[in-house]
């Protein structure tokens, strides 16, 4: 198979850049997609924006922003917030590099969460790197030596909702643990970056591979919805690639999860990302897995048309269209079939009452728009026609592979196509022609033997005798000769025919008699037809 969008994914995993500190030049590595976020040096505590610094190296890169540090030594976070669509994104602390957390190294950041900060980190005991969620702190942690509030209780939640699930398209998660004061979660380093970064870099994904990718996080989904777990935040940011390729379910932290008391205190808030939340959300009500469902269309639909379909130049306007979303529209996708588009009419249905009531049944449908689609179903025509080729060629083998074993098993006819007939003067062509022979005048003299047949009188046996038979007078006496045939052939001749005089010494098997000729399992050859004779004559071959 060629190769795919899917492998391009595997080998073009997040890239790291490095930023520098503009007060103190302290130098970092952090993921692309956080250049322009704001970040707080760990050294001299200097908040600024990051951005690539200069290919050369010699000097930090400009930056849009720097802030001297706050009065406590430490950059001013923002507070307790309830987290909420479209939440502002907090400053990045980078004083974890370089540091031991529990068991783990901590090395540059991956990524920024609206709890917490994501980081590369290195397991010494087990060899392999993991992802490090680290909960940011806020002010009223500050100094109280714990962590409260609203944040760490959903964090926790997180945890003990990925640790529910155990499925194979959500990542996963090794280990909860708190350090130094700081609660942190170690999960499964996803190599591959996220659908919407994959999106930016390589365009719209067709169909068919976008429904083949998409089954295990709907799969997983499904099994949320069954664990009593909303998501809540589905999204393509919220879809990682592993090493392998493969698309898997993440960040669970705003979760709407059963029989938990901070998921009571959220429910009927407008909780998720705007850009990717339900009509019922954007309008106060409370969010269900029907919810999950319309964020899961507009992600195909986003991957399928390479763009969002919700967006808007305010947050007022982006809400607005929540609450009211347009009918989507479906002609700019190539390859989308009559059933994928009523996939996605079924996902973006504002009525909850008009879409798929199940994760489980949306996984039937994308795994029949998969079967539907145009290119596989021509590799199917394609698969289908080779098969009916190799068929015919086989057939044909066959058919010669008969014919020649047919018209190999009459050689005796084939002998007589390929030899030409020998006359010989001396002697009539059949007993018909006797009478004729005789009108010869008496004086005339019997012709003299050619030097061709005087050599062959010099073969001492019959087997050296690659000469017709009545070349050889010495080993055979034409005159005596009345039916002859060939050791392998199926038929008898007269001896006095073109075809029987044509027979090779060699190959010469002589019968007495017709009858003794048919009692052999011969047949008369059609060509000079032998009339069935008594003879006395001595047989010289073996008939086989």
């Amino acid at each position: 198979m060629k190769p795919t969008v899917q492998n391009e994914a595997n080998l073009a995993p997040d890239r790291r850049v490095a930023v520098v500190c503009p007060e103190c030049k302290q130098g970092y590595k952090v993921a692309a997609r956080l250049l322009g976020r704001r970040m707080v040096c760990r050294h001299c505590r200097t908040e600024f924006r990051a951005v690539e610094k200069d290919s050369n190296g010699a000097k930090a890169a400009v930056v849009a922003k720097s802030e001297p540090p706050s009065d406590s030594g430490k950059a001013v976070l923002p507070g307790d917030a309830l987290p909420s669509a479209g939440s502002r994104s907090i400053a990045i602390d980078t004083s974890w590099a370089g540091q031991i957390l529990g068991r783990y190294k901590v090395l540059s950041i991956l990524g920024q969460g609206g709890m917490g900060v994501v980081w590369r980190g290195h397991d010494d005991k087990l060899k392999r790197d993991v992802a490090l969620k680290i909960l940011t702190k806020t002010n009223k942690d500050k100094g109280s030596g714990h962590i409260g509030g609203l944040s760490a209780d959903l964090f926790m939640q997180e945890a003990r909702a990925v640790a529910k699930l155990q499925h194979p398209a959500v990542v996963s998660i090794f280990e909860v643990a708190e350090d130094q004061g700081q609660v942190f979660l170690a999960l499964e380093l996803m190599e591959g970056g996220t659908l919407k970064e994959f999106v930016e870099r390589m365009g719209p994904i067709p169909p068919r591979q976008l429904f083949d990718w998409m089954v295990g996080p709907v799969k997983a989904l499904a099994l949320a919805h069954k664990r009593g777990i909303i998501h809540r935040d589905v999204k393509p940011g919220n879809l990682m690639f592993d090493d392998h390729g493969h698309l898997k379910l993440m960040d669970f932290g705003l979760a709407d999860v059963s029989h938990e008391e901070t998921s009571a205190k959220l429910r009927g808030k407008a909780v998720g990302s705007l850009g990717w939340i339900a009509p019922e959300t954007a309008r106060g009500k409370n969010t269900t897995p029907l919810s999950d469902i319309y964020s899961m269309g507009l992600v195909l639909l986003y991957a399928m048309r390479g763009r969002p379909w919700i967006h808007a130049d305010s947050r007022s306007k982006l809400v607005a269209m929540h609450q009211n979303p347009p009918a989507p529209d479906f002609s700019g996708i190539k390859g989308l079939t009559a059933k994928g588009q009523e996939v996605l009419r079924r996902c973006l249905a504002v009525e909850p009452s008009e879409r798929y009531q199940s994760a489980d049944e949306l996984v039937a449908a994308i795994k029949l728009c998969a079967d539907e689609d145009p290119v596989m179903r021509s590799r199917e025509r394609v698969s289908h026609a080779g098969i009916a080729i190799c068929g015919a060629v086989i057939g044909v083998l066959l058919g010669i592979a008969a014919v020649l074993y047919y018209f190999l098993n009459l050689n005796d006819k084939l002998d007589q196509m390929r030899q030409p007939a020998i006359q010989f003067p001396d002697r009539p062509a059949s007993p018909d022609a006797a009478p004729a022979e005789e009108t010869k005048p008496k004086s005339e003299p019997a012709p003299k033997p050619t030097a061709a047949a005087s050599s062959e009188q010099k073969f001492a046996t019959l087997e050296e005798a690659k000469v017709p038979w009545p070349q050889v007078p010495n080993l055979v006496d034409p005159a005596k000769v009345q039916f002859v045939g060939t050791k392998n052939g199926a038929v008898f001749h007269s001896a006095a025919s073109d075809c029987g005089r044509s027979v090779f010494a060699s190959n010469l098997v002589i019968y007495e008699s017709a009858e003794k000729a048919v009692a052999a399992g011969r047949r008369p050859c059609p060509r000079c037809k032998p009339a069935p004779q008594a003879h006395a004559d001595v047989v010289l071959g073996n008939d086989e």
